[in-house]
């Protein structure tokens, strides 16, 4: 057994994308969501998606549209947009074309009446994106991101943004689309973490108000860098922070 599981393969990771929108779908029949990339280039130390889901590649413009459209006239009326990091589409190509765009294309469908955007990541927002979220009527005022952490060195080790992006991102995209709902993640007790480390994120949490957040608790994956660093914090510790977290 343990010789069959060490040579199981998933296939590969760059497989081409897929019709979709003839799937079996579990969301009521007035939403739906529609994937617009697959894979991810970052190296997160915590995350295993690169090593099974590949690298980073938007899926393509008129296949998109089409999908979409087909999913609008089977009744769906929201598109919710998901990808490992839904932002960066377009961004693997030359076209000029990025989420921004999109948005547009989108709205213009007859019978679309939301889109929303899903699984963001703290960068890729620039001011065409910001003023399209914030202008376009169709587009839903909700940023689902995931931070993971707030703590510098913890963001360090996790290979995430810094503080200092973060927090100036959320602020500009507050300040730029007025009635911003955020949504965030954060990660609970990830190797090294100290109590002061957490106690910074707790109090962050706090003081910027995410309208909606949630926390897990910190999970080795095989093969992830994480996985292997010293200092990891025992599994009660994990889910004591996690709880005080969400408090």
């Amino acid at each position: 057994l343990v010789c069959f599981v060490s040579q199981l393969q998933v296939g590969d990771a760059t497989v081409p994308f897929r019709p979709e929108w003839d799937r079996h779908r579990l969301t009521p029949r007035h939403t739906a969501y529609l994937r617009v990339a697959e894979g991810c280039n970052h190296a997160c130390t915590f995350c295993a998606i690169p090593g099974f889901r590949g690298k980073f590649r938007s899926k393509a413009w008129s296949q998109l549209v089409e999908e979409a459209k087909r999913l609008v006239e089977m009744g769906v009326v929201e598109l919710n947009l998901i990808a490992e990091d839904t932002n960066q589409y377009g961004q693997d190509r030359r076209d000029g074309r990025g989420l921004a765009a999109l948005l547009r294309e989108l709205s213009a469908i007859s019978g679309l009446h939301w889109m929303r955007i899903l699984y963001a990541y703290p960068s890729y927002f620039d001011d065409e994106l910001i003023d399209e979220i914030a202008s376009n009527p169709k587009v839903c005022k909700y940023i689902d991101m995931p931070l993971q952490h707030i703590n510098n060195l913890t963001l360090l080790a996790m290979n995430r943004p810094s503080q200092a992006h973060t927090k100036a991102l959320l602020q500009k995209l507050r300040d730029r689309i007025p009635g911003l709902v955020l949504r965030t993640t954060f990660i609970s007790g990830f190797p090294g973490e100290t109590v002061k480390a957490h106690k910074e994120l707790v109090e962050f949490a706090q003081t910027f108000r995410f309208e909606r957040a949630g926390a897990f608790v910190y999970s080795e994956e095989d093969g992830t860098p994480a996985a292997e660093l010293p200092d990891q914090v025992p599994q009660r510790v994990r889910q004591r922070q996690r709880d005080e977290l969400v408090q």
